[in-house]
């Protein structure tokens, strides 16, 4: 895939997302004055704008990792934290202590954790003189709750670091998880102040526009790469 196909894709899923919202905003909010927006219809709002700017996450993210994927570039010439992210799942194995199939024969848990210490280096060996696959499902994954701590963690999983991304967009994230939970749990009944509604709604959609923006430059100037992009300077 080359950069300009990335951006294609990267930016017909902003621009259908962001359709969708200007639609449902006109359809709730265009014929009213600031002061008659209906607190039922702020609500609303605020649902779609946290699952796009998930969605667009997940979707921006994922479309990167295949693109990296693709050019098979080796575990060795990438930085940890891809690496990293492609060991995912040994990571979760090793935690959970199911590693090394041959470990279930082994009686005694310190041989079982010795085992399964083991076998996790063995496959690390592997994985560092082998292409770099990450597997898109597992590391994009923010289980309906892309909180700002999950997005750091997520940029920073494809080596863009969350710096990158200005602390008010962190805050506005925030905002709209907090406010799409309490509106599921019947907790935010009252109405939001129009102003900060537009705020957040506003600094949203940028930073969903900051997502796209990000991972694009991460892959047409290969910050994936060891020596290349802002982790390489920070590190």
């Amino acid at each position: 895939m080359s950069p300009d196909e990335l951006r294609a894709q990267l930016e017909s899923d902003l621009a259908w997302r962001l359709d969708e919202l200007r639609h449902l905003r006109n359809n709730l909010l265009g014929s009213l004055s600031r002061d008659d927006w209906p607190a039922s219809s702020m609500r609303t709002i605020l649902v779609m704008q946290y699952a796009h700017l998930e969605g667009l996450t997940r979707q921006a993210l994922t479309i990167y990792a295949e693109a990296i994927n693709a050019l098979a570039p080796v575990c060795s010439t990438v930085h940890p934290q891809l690496v990293a992210a492609a060991m995912r799942a040994q990571f979760r194995s090793l935690r959970a202590g199911i590693h090394a199939d041959e470990a279930a024969d082994v009686e005694g848990q310190l041989m079982r954790r010795a085992h399964n210490e083991t076998a996790f280096v063995e496959t690390t060996r592997t994985v560092l003189s082998s292409t770099l696959l990450v597997d898109p499902e597992i590391v994009t994954s923010t289980e309906g709750n892309l909180s700002p701590d999950l997005l750091r963690r997520l940029l920073y999983s494809f080596a863009i670091p969350p710096d990158q991304v200005h602390e008010t967009s962190y805050r506005a994230l925030d905002f709209v998880r907090r406010a799409r939970h309490d509106i599921a749990h019947g907790v935010r009944t009252e109405r939001i102040e129009p102003g900060l509604f537009d705020a957040h709604r506003l600094k949203s959609e940028a930073l969903m526009q900051e997502v796209v923006r990000l991972v694009f430059l991460a892959f047409s100037d290969e910050w994936f790469r060891v020596d290349n992009g802002p982790a390489a300077v920070g590190a």
